[in-house]
């Protein structure tokens, strides 16, 4: 049976590709930036799989971030993967993309703070301990305000969005607290963080009563 699963991370400024296992993950394929997504996502997955010899009856399944992140990022790569899984009949799974930032940053073993930049002087920020035993979550995916005070046990790494990448996704998978299957894939949303720009404008414009 094959192990063989394509990752999408769309959640930070620089989407990645990877098609693998979750012992290799292989190198991905880093995307120039989200302005390329809703045009050449199919196109950067067609590459890929050509690249390395497969076709989607090749798959186990697909894994995505599934943020806090980027708002538009994440719609366009989720609502690839869900198509992707449907026409197949794949499972889909998901990971918070702050998970595979901090995977990355000690290569699974550590306690680590991820952040990323959510402007208007805010982070997406998490804090996790992993270890061969699976993930312990020390600080749940949230908004917070950028250089707020973090009380963790001990040392501990950093990482930023620049440790996200699908190949981490990959290694998520399998482990304890890692990458989860979703029951309902169709009717599933990712964690946005909060709202877009243009949601947050018409809320506030709401609470106005313009």
């Amino acid at each position: 049976m094959t192990d063989l699963y394509l990752a999408l991370e769309t959640a930070t400024d620089v989407p990645s590709l990877a098609l693998g296992t979750p012992r290799d993950p292989g190198p991905g394929i880093r995307i120039p930036g989200r302005r390329e997504l809703s045009r050449d996502l199919e196109r950067w997955t067609a590459q890929l799989f050509a690249t390395g010899g497969v076709e989607l009856r090749d798959l186990a399944g697909v894994v995505v971030a599934d943020g806090p992140g980027s708002f538009t990022g994440l719609r366009i790569g989720i609502a690839f993967a869900k198509g992707l899984t449907r026409a197949r009949g794949l499972p889909l799974l998901a990971a918070p993309s702050l998970l595979g930032a901090a995977w990355s940053a000690v290569r699974g073993s550590g306690v680590v703070l991820a952040e990323y930049d959510a402007l208007r002087g805010d982070v997406y920020r998490a804090a996790y301990r992993l270890g061969p035993g699976g993930v312990e979550v020390l600080l749940a995916p949230a908004v917070a305000a950028a250089g707020a005070s973090v009380a963790l046990p001990g040392a501990y790494a950093r990482a930023t969005a620049e440790h996200a990448s699908a190949s981490a996704l990959l290694r998520l998978i399998g482990l304890a607290g890692g990458a989860r299957a979703l029951a309902d894939p169709a009717g599933w949303e990712p964690d946005y963080g909060r709202p877009a720009e243009a949601e947050a404008r018409y809320r506030a414009r709401e609470a106005r009563g313009d």
